[in-house]
């Protein structure tokens, strides 16, 4: 296990109260910059001439980076730093949505965006790292994990409500340019915490260059492959065969590498792997629920996206609530149980929002209802898959630990996105068909989760070995 003699893991508690707060809030800005721009689209493509296709590579552009550089990312803190990664990101985030925000054309937006992904990449993958170290294995922990998932889950529910509220009053351009001083001051205040030099937790092996190359390119063409599934060409398929390729070099190259990018053993660890294959599913809930929803809202109901993001609240609020009651949870029930109820829970909105009725009355209670319900079994399963992916973690491991587990989310909420967009193209045609499809797949998805997880996952609290 995880030695906390490092240099993070030693910080007075007002230091670890700091960087939670500075984690929480990059987590929010990493999780809302993937989606606040759904809403500041048609405004965008106005004002820059761009059509659905420009569009559409302002998101992959940031996915891409964003998607392939995770694992990159984590291995670089565990090499030179968590904390001196996580500065350089917060600058290069800043930076970035500066460039954005005052594009002139759809190249340099799409260009800024891929930059901010590369910002976005620094941050997670070294988050949830420094979590690890600032707060030792046990109720502490659970607590900060607890944070960590409700200001991400906040972070998707609250999107389209800060993107409308933004676009409406200051133009699309605020959306990018509100970064900027909270990327600088998450930087400056990350500087300020205390601790003994980053030095003494480096490691002093090198950085696996052939991996971090072929994992690189692997997964950002896994990214771009499954971004273009909902509507799939010949390229679409080269693309995913390229990925396969080049993810399979990364693996043979880690497997003789003796200073490896992932170390493969961890997965042999079953809170590890089972932790990451269901962090990969877990994206049907929560991102599902927003991307179809915000249509649903939009297109068939013809509301707002102002009026749609508020509708997103009770998933936010929810997600908070849930996201307190995990550790105690925790302290009480195994695994496998609280991660199949909140699977369960996620499942049951789904097929409520799958439900919804014609009628113009019933639908904001029932769509309430429904986000309430999911967003507390998404928070409360998340935190304690968190916990299982990264229990394990060895000295110089956490880097990796949160580089895999960002990897996982974001491969996995691209996957499920991807996979529901072509079930609800098939055999449907009327609006209403199309999001009933599509939340009826998250459901059967999340069901599935709910089983494996509990078949998968320890049967006893705490963490378990291979």
């Amino acid at each position: 296990m995880f030695s906390h003699s490092s240099p993070e893991a030693g910080t007075p508690a007002q230091s670890a109260r700091l960087m939670l707060a500075i984690i929480c809030g990059a987590q929010f800005l990493v999780v809302i910059d993937a989606v606040v721009l759904m809403v500041a689209g048609p405004a965008l493509a106005q004002a820059l001439g761009a059509n659905e296709r420009d569009l559409q590579w302002v998101f992959n552009a940031y996915a891409l980076t964003f998607g392939g550089l995770l694992l990159l990312a984590g291995r670089a803190g565990d090499r030179i730093g968590h904390r001196r990664v996580f500065t350089a990101g917060a600058l290069v985030f800043a930076l970035s949505s500066l460039i954005g925000a005052f594009s002139q054309s759809m190249a340099m937006l799409i260009a800024a965006r891929g930059l901010q992904g590369v910002g976005s990449a620094m941050l997670a993958a070294n988050s949830l790292a420094l979590l690890t170290l600032h707060f030792p294995a046990g109720p502490s922990r659970l607590r900060a994990l607890g944070l960590f998932a409700s200001s991400a889950t906040v972070g998707v529910a609250s999107g389209t409500l800060l993107g409308g509220l933004l676009t409406n009053y200051f133009g699309w351009s605020s959306v990018l340019l509100v970064n900027v001083p909270l990327g600088l001051a998450m930087a400056w205040a990350t500087s300020r915490t205390k601790g003994q030099s980053e030095t003494e937790a480096a490691s002093a092996a090198g950085l696996d260059w052939a991996g971090a190359a072929t994992a690189t390119l692997g997964f950002a063409a896994l990214t771009l492959g499954i971004a273009e599934m909902a509507a799939p060409t010949p390229m679409t398929l080269a693309i995913l065969a390229a990925s396969m390729v080049l993810l399979g070099a990364f693996v043979a190259i880690e497997r003789r590498s003796a200073a490896p990018l992932l170390d493969l053993g961890v997965l042999r660890l079953r809170p590890v792997a089972a932790g990451n294959a269901l962090i990969f599913v877990h994206s049907a809930g929560p991102l599902v629920m927003l991307f179809f929803g915000s249509l649903y809202f939009q297109q068939v109901r013809g509301l707002q996206p102002l009026e749609t993001g508020l509708l997103f609240l009770p998933m936010a609020l929810a997600s908070i609530a849930g996201a307190r009651f995990a550790p105690a949870a925790m302290g009480r029930l195994a695994p496998r149980i609280i991660v199949a109820l909140g699977f369960v829970l996620m499942g049951v909105s789904a097929l409520i929002l799958s439900w919804l009725p014609a009628a113009p009355e019933p639908f904001i209670a029932a769509s309430s209802v429904a986000f309430a319900i999911g967003g507390f079994g998404s928070a409360l399963s998340f935190v304690c898959l968190t916990e299982a992916a990264t229990s394990s973690a060895r000295k110089g491991e956490a880097g990796m630990i949160s580089g895999l587990v960002n990897t996982s989310l974001q491969m996995g909420g691209a996957s499920v996105l991807a996979s529901t967009l072509v079930i609800a193209a098939v055999g449907s045609s009327a609006p209403l068909d199309v999001h009933s499809s599509a939340f009826t797949a998250a459901a059967a998805i999340l069901l599935a989760g709910a089983a494996a997880g509990f078949f998968l996952l320890p049967g006893k609290s705490g963490r378990a070995g291979a």
